[in-house]
């Protein structure tokens, strides 16, 4: 068995002590790695699907880095729409492949499995975007890999979640994604952020979640931006040979109260 530690949407601030609608993002990300270290449970890959910092400075990136050390070495990368390509190579170069603002991409095979992570983000916009060339990569790393499963990875989702104020700023392009996933049946497994709550649906035989912030919460109800008091979390998956497994954990009490 493999077992993965998904991160998401950390919205790491430069300031130490600065705080993201009354929540100290980088305190609860500190939290969350001493949470997942004293459970004892050990992860042979961790991956972060976005949104490492929130104002997209080297001192935040740095801070991510250091905070993340413990797996610096098994650490998989992709950029969500709180991100900046270039500043996230300068701070982890050694993990994450390209120059500049090319698209950030990773592959790895785990057991039976192979995981591909994609890059949704577009420069200076809330939506992401999907084009036929991550698509047409998709299925050439899966014609060249007899992986018998398949895992994505990236910020985006690909379907609309059910709300109003978050379905606007989800993916362009999804429809892509959602004929590659009707037609490679391999693909079981797509893990993804942005919308700061837990969520699943199944798309002919592909399964897909959204996985808590480590930081600040949302609610998909109402009109507008809802943040909630919730506790932070992250996800859990356990690939195996017949199949996979996937838990979301949250740190065991509510610690701040968001503020408007």
């Amino acid at each position: 068995m493999i077992r993965i530690l998904q991160l998401t949407d950390l919205h790491v601030l430069k300031d130490a002590d600065a705080r993201l609608k009354g929540i100290p993002t980088r305190e609860l990300l500190q939290d969350i790695v001493r949470h997942v270290i004293d459970s004892g449970v050990e992860f042979d890959h961790v991956i972060v699907t976005g949104d490492h910092t929130h104002d997209e400075l080297v001192e935040s990136y740095t801070a991510v880095r250091e905070i993340l050390n413990p797996w610096i070495d098994r650490l998989w990368q992709v950029p969500g729409n709180h991100d900046d390509r270039t500043v996230m190579r300068s701070v982890f170069g050694d993990r994450v492949s390209g120059t500049g603002q090319k698209l950030i991409n990773f592959s790895f095979e785990a057991g039976s499995w192979l995981c591909l992570g994609l890059d949704t983000h577009v420069p200076h916009c809330v939506p992401g975007l999907i084009e036929a060339d991550q698509v047409n990569w998709v299925r050439s790393q899966l014609s060249a890999c007899h992986a018998r499963f398949a895992a994505l990875f990236f910020h985006h989702p690909p379907v609309d979640v059910g709300s109003l104020w978050m379905d606007p700023i989800g993916l362009t392009g999804k429809e892509l994604l959602q004929d590659l996933f009707r037609q490679e049946t391999r693909i079981r497994l797509v893990c993804c952020g942005h919308v700061h709550h837990e969520f699943r649906c199944l798309l002919g035989n592909t399964e897909i979640v959204t996985t808590p912030s480590t930081a600040i919460q949302f609610s998909p109800e109402g009109n507008s931006l809802n943040v909630v008091a919730a506790p932070p979390g992250y996800r859990i998956i356990e690939l195996r040979d017949d199949g996979y497994a996937t838990r979301v954990v949250r740190l065991p009490e509510i610690r701040f109260t968001p503020t408007a």
